[in-house]
């Protein structure tokens, strides 16, 4: 391969990877989450058409009107000729398919005299997998009442949730109501998830609404949850959503979880949607986590940091999330430094990100029980459609190029290409061990694939820039 091809191939890589990393990175379309109408300030007007029947909601004005906490203006339901709904399709107030959760457009509906099968639907009607993976819930019934739920992918095939389950069985009290919910293997034996326990179970007033739930493993005995609570106590808004969480202990006693705090308050956009939390001890004083954050403030799918008066705080992380490609840039101007400065200078560089690649994964996290997602590719269907999942997966690969750049530069031997993957795979072991973030195969792919993104482009690069010295004419004296 020629110099110049070299160079082509170098700069044409490195284009990509930069321009494919910030078009990923852009932000979600805006949406005005407190913009229109609730399902509580409409009306419901019902149509019947054969064996079709149009659940709409309507203004005063009976004009068909989307309801934004709901995510549509009208449900169809096809029934057959026992009722059973089949079919169900959700639509918008100008009578064009809406996608419910971002995700699925209607539902299909199978029976057989134990069992439903209830299949996720596209715009087109045909099976879709949902972001979690699945398309399909084989659900088997008792007296009328869901009972086991599994999972299934378009091939058939059973599904792990992420969080590391695979189906669903529910228990219910003598008024129908849910009492307990417990986590099942492929197999349909207890498993415990990655939360941290296997069954929770649900308190409940006496008008039947859950104000809370308690968390137990595959023996039935008290877990600790991945947050560190063994329970929560919910105290619900006018709107009836959870507006405060108080966290538990085993005895039932208030607690402070993992990251310090024991109540967390919430508030909610008028489509139902999270907006900020704040956060508090057991005696309602604002509690300071790690980063000095008292809150967060969601803004589309990325959180802001909060100070104790509720107002986005001056920091590195709200920088970057408000501007993600700052990751981008940061990276770029790094790995260049690793190429232009002298070599001694180089390696002292690249220790020093290596010591930066281990500050930002393992220091100031806090500690808890093991939190782990073994799923790989877990966030493969949300990639595309949530600005968040894009973000971990681009900030997890350029975390570890500027590291293959720099391993290059000092070494300049194809071996190098093991460390990415081995220092990716110690930092997720020691997360899974103190419990110092969540241990991800996805992680330990991403750095690994950065890595060596790295160690091409400075690969490219060096060869180009060595062959040019060995070709350039030599000077000769003359006596």
């Amino acid at each position: 391969m020629s110099a110049n091809l070299k160079r082509g191939c170098g700069i044409l890589l490195t284009a990509s990877v930069v321009l494919l990393s910030i078009l990923a990175l852009m932000p979600d379309a805006d949406v005005d989450r407190d913009a229109g109408y609730t399902a509580s300030e409409l009306s419901i007007r019902e149509t019947v058409d054969g064996s079709v029947t149009s659940t709409s909601y309507v203004n005063s004005d009976e004009v068909i009107t989307d309801a934004i906490d709901v995510g549509y203006a009208t449900v169809c339901r096809m029934r057959d000729d026992s009722d059973r709904v089949v079919e169900e399709q959700y639509l918008d107030a100008s009578g064009n398919p809406v996608a419910r959760y971002g995700d699925y457009y209607g539902l299909s509906y199978e029976y057989d005299e134990t069992s439903m099968v209830i299949t996720y639907l596209d715009a087109e009607e045909n099976p879709v997998e949902r972001s979690d993976g699945y398309s399909t819930i084989v659900r088997t019934q008792v007296d009328g009442r869901a009972s086991d739920d599994f999972y299934y992918d378009l091939n058939g095939q059973q599904v792990q949730c992420a969080g590391g389950y695979y189906g669903l069985h529910r228990e219910y009290n003598s008024e129908g109501q849910s009492t307990s919910l417990t986590f099942l293997d492929k197999d349909g034996h207890v498993v415990s998830t990655s939360s941290g326990y296997a069954i929770k179970t649900y308190q409940r007033d006496m008008d039947g609404t859950i104000i809370g739930e308690q968390y137990f493993d595959t023996e039935e005995n008290p877990a600790r949850s991945s947050l560190g609570q063994y329970g929560e106590l919910y105290q619900c808004n006018e709107q009836g959503y959870i507006g405060q969480i108080t966290y538990l202990d085993v005895d039932g006693n208030p607690a402070p979880t993992n990251e310090g705090y024991t109540i967390l308050k919430r508030t909610y956009h008028r489509d139902g949607t999270a907006d900020t939390d704040m956060y508090f001890d057991a005696e309602g004083n604002p509690k300071a986590l790690s980063k000095g954050q008292y809150g967060i403030k969601r803004s589309g799918k990325v959180n802001f940091l909060l100070d104790k008066n509720g107002n986005i705080m001056l920091c590195v992380d709200n920088l970057l999330n408000g501007f993600p490609c700052m990751v981008v840039v940061f990276g770029c101007v790094v790995c260049l430094l690793l190429i232009v400065l002298p070599k001694s200078l180089s390696v002292v560089l690249t220790i020093v990100y290596v010591a930066f690649i281990l500050y930002e994964t393992l220091m100031f996290r806090e500690s808890g029980n093991a939190r782990t997602n073994f799923v790989l590719f877990s966030y493969a269907g949300r990639f595309l459609k949530e600005q968040s999942a894009r973000v971990g997966v681009i900030n997890n690969i350029w975390l570890f190029i500027p590291l293959g750049m720099g391993l290059y530069r000092w070494f300049q031997k194809k071996w190098v290409l093991v460390i990415p993957f081995v220092m990716s795979v110690v930092i997720e072991t020691t997360q899974y061990i103190t419990g110092l973030g969540i241990a991800e195969f996805d992680d330990v792919f991403g750095n690994t694939m950065g890595g060596w993104i790295g160690v091409l482009v400075a690969y490219i690069i060096m060869t180009w820039r060595n062959e040019m010295v060995n070709h350039r004419p030599q000077s000769h004296s003359t006596l």
